[in-house]
């Protein structure tokens, strides 16, 4: 890896550490603000009596559970430490010197870092104003010959989504050696607003896809590392050469299967967030600012300039409201993304924003 490749992803307490001020609002790395489900925690508590065990590094239980949601087979998943833990280990199975691979220059840059790692050329083709554009990343695999195509949909950071149709599109143009990584953390919130945006088990099985899902966004469950891929079983089963054991642990595992079954508390959580992103559209609407449009749990604000985005976030941040601005993201330096919580929080927000001296340029007559 190259030496000025750098975790694109500190923690927020690195974050703290560095700037010397701790959170009072952790908005800055997408996680549930509304929190697991009550009987989440409880399994958790029931769990842990068994955390002097290893896991079963099979996680067949789970593997059914989610297969029987999905209508995949069991050997069609693959459990692993969270959406990151996965792209190492796709990384590392599909790509490696003299290897290339293809992403968007503004998308969730964790791919790139882990590809860098593997020894693989990581080739960016820029965003098509704010989502990743498809036709160049087709054109792009086809001249590089790229082993790996990335994408997140919905895309972080700018929360746009393709969908079902578009995704397929992009699989049957690409290279017939190419495998492509649909990151999907955020897809329970595109399905709660359209389940036809979503990939089908007749989809999956018939295309060189690897559908990266997890535990972290929607279920809440971040501070656990738990996540899966979803493919065809030839392509799951490659990515156990050279994975880790016993990478996802039992608690971990136990949170997983009760937060599948508390499927009320995802329902709310779910339309909660879906009316916080239309609150906070409205809201930064009337003072000026632009929400671009988007299916997570995160709303993505325009400012005027990036100097703008840089001194909100810094004025946000004194109050311990931390906010990420998009600074390392060609196209979206302008903005900042914020995760989107209950009223309560949002109210906070819009308060800080409001006073601070940010505004939007006055438009030329």
């Amino acid at each position: 890896m190259s030496a000025d490749v750098e975790n694109p992803f500190p923690s927020l307490e690195m974050t703290e550490r560095a700037v010397g001020r701790q959170a009072r609002e952790r908005l800055s790395t997408n996680e549930n603000e509304f929190g697991p489900a009550p009987e989440v925690v409880e399994a958790i508590a029931a769990a842990a009596a068994e955390v002097h065990r290893y896991p079963d590094c099979d996680h067949l239980v789970l593997r059914e559970r989610l297969a029987g949601r999905l209508g995949v087979s069991p050997d069609g998943i693959r459990i692993g430490s969270g959406v990151d833990g996965l792209i190492g280990q796709v990384c590392r199975t599909f790509l490696g010197p003299e290897r290339d691979a293809v992403t968007s220059d503004a998308t969730y840059p964790t791919f790139g870092y882990f590809a860098h790692a593997a020894g693989a050329e990581v080739h960016q083709v820029p965003y098509l104003s704010d989502a990743p554009n498809l036709r160049a990343l087709v054109k792009c695999a086809h001249r590089r010959r790229a082993d790996v195509v990335y994408i997140a949909d919905p895309d972080n950071p700018s929360g746009a989504l393709h969908g079902r149709t578009a995704l397929l599109a992009l699989a049957d143009e690409l290279p017939e050696h190419t495998v492509l990584v649909v990151d999907g953390a955020y897809a329970e919130y595109a399905a709660h607003a359209d389940p036809a945006t979503q990939l089908t088990a007749d989809d999956l099985a018939s295309r060189r896809i690897l559908w990266l899902r997890t535990f972290s966004k929607a279920y809440a469950l971040a501070g656990l590392r738990i996540g899966y891929a979803v493919g065809q079983p030839r392509l799951v089963r490659a990515l156990a050469d050279g994975a880790e054991h016993y990478v996802v642990g039992r608690i971990a595992e136990a949170a997983a299967l009760a937060a599948l079954d508390a499927g009320e508390h995802l329902t709310r959580v779910l339309s909660e967030t879906a009316a916080g992103r239309a609150h906070y559209a409205t809201a930064f609407d009337e003072l000026g600012f632009t929400v671009l449009h988007g299916h997570t749990n995160f709303v993505t604000v325009r400012l005027p300039s990036p100097a703008d985005a840089k001194r909100l976030a810094e004025e946000l941040q004194a109050l311990g409201v931390f906010v990420r601005q998009l600074a390392a993201a060609p196209g979206l330096t302008d903005c900042l993304r914020i995760s989107v919580g209950p009223a309560r929080q949002r109210a906070l927000v819009l308060d800080a924003v409001a006073r601070s001296g940010v505004r939007p340029s006055p438009v030329s007559p």
